[in-house]
């Protein structure tokens, strides 16, 4: 009997495009996350859901409500898959953080297993309530197709986990784009098998939905 897990970061919202710092801020999406949504919604509608959870900030589920459009399911929204509270970082440009912050921003860019802000979570707090959260899904639905939507940090975290990784190995965990698609299958013993990590098909074959640059391909955030 396996157990089905998959994970979709949210579309575009209005962090990505803005560069800044999005963390727990309830940023809505942006035009080209609608488009991303949409496309989305066609790529989920064969894959059998039995439930889906979502992180509770607006960004995150509208991105489960397009991929429950051809399922009419309940969304479960649980804070487990929130983003990370950035603290002090929150808001603020990334061009401006390593002159703000010159320390802690060292430790997001060189460092991340390790970083922390005095206000926020420390990515130890992350990792761990992903973890949790996730393992919880998993195991109060064996047998079952779960979807995780949720976020880059807090997936990354998670893939971490479920790679065997420790927190410290984070680094040869890749970030997941927006919409981007992994899953996990999990035999009885809930042992977990990589499937596949950010698939993003759907959405690249079409300028008007191609992930914005990000701050971890964006040479200037550097």
């Amino acid at each position: 009997m396996v157990t089905k897990l998959y994970l979709i970061r949210h579309c575009e919202a209005l962090g990505n495009i803005n560069g800044t710092f999005q963390g727990s801020i309830d940023e809505d999406i942006t035009e080209k996350g609608q488009r991303q949504l949409d496309k989305l919604a066609v790529k989920c509608k064969d894959i059998p859901f039995d439930v889906i959870y979502s992180s509770p900030l607006i960004r995150a589920v509208k991105t489960a409500q397009a991929a429950n459009k051809h399922h009419g399911l309940e969304i479960i929204t649980d804070s487990a898959f929130s983003e990370i509270n950035g603290g002090e970082f929150e808001g603020v440009k990334w061009e401006e953080l390593p002159v703000l912050f010159p320390d802690t921003y060292n430790k997001w860019r060189n460092d991340f297993a390790k970083f922390a802000t005095e206000k926020g979570e420390a990515m130890t707090d992350v990792y761990r309530r992903v973890s949790l959260g996730a393992m919880k899904a998993v195991r109060e639905n064996k047998g079952r197709t779960v979807l995780i939507v949720s976020h880059g940090c807090a997936i990354r975290n998670l893939c971490c986990y479920l790679r065997g990784f420790s927190l410290e190995e984070i680094s040869g965990c890749e970030w997941v784009d927006n919409t981007g698609i992994c899953r996990y299958d999990f035999e009885e013993d809930l042992k977990p098998t990589e499937i596949f990590v950010n698939d993003c098909a759907h959405i690249m074959n079409d300028p008007s939905t191609v992930p914005h640059q990000m701050f971890w391909r964006n040479k200037n955030s550097e």
